[in-house]
Order: C-alpha cells, then sequence, then structure tokens
C-alpha cells in the first residue's frame, strides 16, 4: 500500500491557496504600476486624495503579502484553516499597516528645512534627469534619455533617491532647467513643501515593501504548482527530495534576477559616488527602500503594466471607504490642500 510522503492538507499543496496567491500577484503587480503612475506624474495633475487613498493601499497589500507567508508559516501550528487565516490576515495587516504609517511619519517629523527644499527642487528636476541633461557634483546621471524600462520608476524615485543630498549637489545642464530652479522658480508654501518630502519618503516606503511580499509570494506560488504537479503525477521521491530547496531555491534565483543585473540608472557614476552613499549616511531607514525599489522594479516593469492593464483594466485603487479613514484622512488631505 503507497504511504504519501505529503499530507493531503498540506497548505502549499491546496488548489484555493494556490489560486490565492495567483489573485495577489495581479493585484500586487497592479497596485505596483498604479502607484508608479501617481509618483511619477510628471504634469502634476495627481490630487492630494489619490495618494493619500494609495499610501492606504500600499499598506493593506503589504499586509496580505505577509499574511499569505504567514500562513505558510504557521500552518503545521493551526489546525483550523478559518483560524489561520484570521490570525495571520489580522497580524499581517496589523503590523504592515502600523510599520508603513510610522516609519514614514518619523522620517517626515524629522526633516529640516533643506530636506523639504531638496525633495521639492528634485522633483522639478525629473524630467531633466530622464532627458539625460543632469549631474550630480559634476558626476554624469545618464548619457543620453533614459530608457523605457527604468523611466517609471526614474519618474517616480528620482527625489527619493537623492534624499541625501542639497539644492546645491545639482547641476542642470540645460538653460530653461535653470531658470526653473533659480530666479524663475515657482513659489512654494510650506504646506506644498511637506507635502512634496511626505510623497518622497512614502513612495519608495510603499512601493519596496509590495515588490518584496509580492516576489516572495510569487516565488510561493510557483513552489507550490511544482510540488502539486509532482504529487499528482505519483513522484513521490522527487517530490521528496525538493521539499527542503525548492522554495528556497527560487526565491534566490527571483532575488538575485531582481537585485544584480542592475541599470543605467544604478551604475551611473552620480548615483554609485554621489546619491547613493548621501542617502545612505543621511536617510539610514529611507535608503534600503530606496536601493531596493530603483533595482528591482524595473527588471519586472513590462509584467507590470501588462497585469494592471490586462486584468484589473488600469484599476485606481482608490479608498471605497472613505469616511473609515476620515482622521489620517483629514490630517494629510488638509495640510496639502492649502498650498494648492
Amino acid at each position: 500500500m503507497r504511504i504519501p510522503i505529503v499530507k493531503p492538507q498540506t497548505l502549499n499543496l491546496q488548489v484555493w491557496f494556490l489560486t490565492v496567491l495567483a489573485c495577489y500577484a495581479v493585484l500586487e503587480l497592479s497596485f505596483n504600476h498604479r502607484l508608479l503612475e501617481l509618483a511619477g506624474d510628471l504634469q502634476l495633475a495627481t490630487t492630494p486624495e489619490q495618494l493619500h487613498d494609495i499610501e492606504l493601499w500600499g499598506r493593506v497589500v503589504s499586509g496580505l503579502g505577509l499574511a499569505l507567508l504567514l500562513m505558510r508559516w504557521f500552518d503545521r501550528f493551526v489546525k483550523s484553516r478559518v483560524v489561520l487565516v484570521l490570525l495571520c490576515c489580522t497580524l499581517g495587516l496589523v503590523s504592515m499597516w502600523h510599520f508603513q504609517k510610522a516609519l514614514v511619519d518619523t522620517i517626515v517629523s524629522r526633516a529640516d528645512d533643506q530636506d523639504l527644499m531638496m525633495s521639492w527642487r528634485s522633483q522639478l528636476s525629473t524630467q531633466e534627469a530622464l532627458n539625460g541633461r543632469m549631474q550630480l557634483r559634476g558626476e554624469t546621471l545618464l548619457s543620453s534619455p533614459a530608457p523605457a524600462d527604468i523611466r517609471p520608476v526614474m519618474s517616480a524615485l528620482w527625489a527619493s533617491s537623492l534624499a541625501g543630498l542639497s539644492p546645491d549637489d545639482l547641476d542642470a545642464e540645460s538653460g530653461s532647467a535653470q531658470l526653473v530652479g533659480g530666479f524663475f522658480a515657482p513659489t512654494i508654501t510650506p504646506e506644498q513643501l511637506s507635502a512634496a518630502y511626505r510623497k518622497t519618503v512614502m513612495t519608495p516606503v510603499v512601493l519596496g515593501a509590495s515588490l518584496l511580499f509580492g516576489l516572495l509570494n510569487l516565488c510561493q506560488f510557483f513552489a507550490g504548482v511544482i510540488a502539486l504537479v509532482l504529487a499528482l503525477t505519483r513522484h513521490d521521491a522527487l517530490l521528496l527530495r525538493s521539499k527542503s530547496w525548492l522554495l528556497p531555491s527560487l526565491t534566490a534565483l527571483c532575488m538575485g534576477l531582481s537585485w544584480w543585473p542592475g541599470n543605467v540608472w544604478t551604475n551611473s557614476p552620480a548615483y554609485q559616488q554621489v546619491a547613493r552613499p548621501a542617502l545612505w549616511a543621511e536617510k539610514p531607514y529611507l535608503a534600503p527602500f530606496v536601493e531596493w525599489s530603483l533595482r528591482a522594479e524595473p527588471a519586472w516593469a513590462d509584467s507590470v503594466a501588462w497585469v494592471h492593464s490586462a486584468l484589473l483594466q488600469d484599476y485606481e485603487f482608490t479608498l471605497p471607504f472613505r469616511g473609515i479613514f476620515s482622521s489620517e484622512s483629514l490630517q494629510h488631505l488638509t495640510v496639502a490642500k492649502n498650498g494648492r
């Protein structure tokens, strides 16, 4: 009599759990694309409400991602599937909600006048950076316009990558950019400066966290599909041998493909010698999120755009029940609107 080596109730072999993982991957990739659209809006048409909604969505998406990882880890200790789902969702959503809020609020509260002005000036210089007409302390950023695969993330995170620098470190090569950044710079209120800096901090934190959980759960999905196929085809010996290394190997491969190749932006002298060291020195809590996002997001740019457009029909990720978050909404949106 054949004795199965994998229990039928093993979570990673359950079709419903694999379906949830697939749905989460669609949600997370689509969310990342929408976040890049809003944070990288060069026409400044993004409203404070949209940024507020996408920040709250980011906490939920990351919380669900953490919950799915916790389900796999706690599966051996919790017998009831209902209790497992409720417990992990509660832990994941609550922890990521408060962690991201506390981190963003703390970094924003410690900003000085130079941080606020640098964030605003760097956002104004985004188009020049994309066109390859920007230097940092004399170091070359791009020798030509930014390629298509990094334009979305560069539009969204250009200001974040410069958070450790000062306005004097920006060297615009075009005359129009020098005028905009100098005598003809637009008038800016303190409220607008604060809103711009919050966006500078919020974007990499939300993007980096959601991208990390998205890739980890994508690896969990593919590992589960492979294991399920092996179990259904009765390859028990191969399944037994692969149990300990399949998921870690897929995770290492995915993270390696996301991190190591880099791109023309992260490999440029301006980033390697100026922006990156300054960011880690001046903003050590923000730097890991910026570094991870700059390297990993371009590697999946095409997939992110296709999933959002084809599968979620360009869903805008607005807040369905704004009244539930009224106190936080009033706190953030009132400040932003006063400057408009």
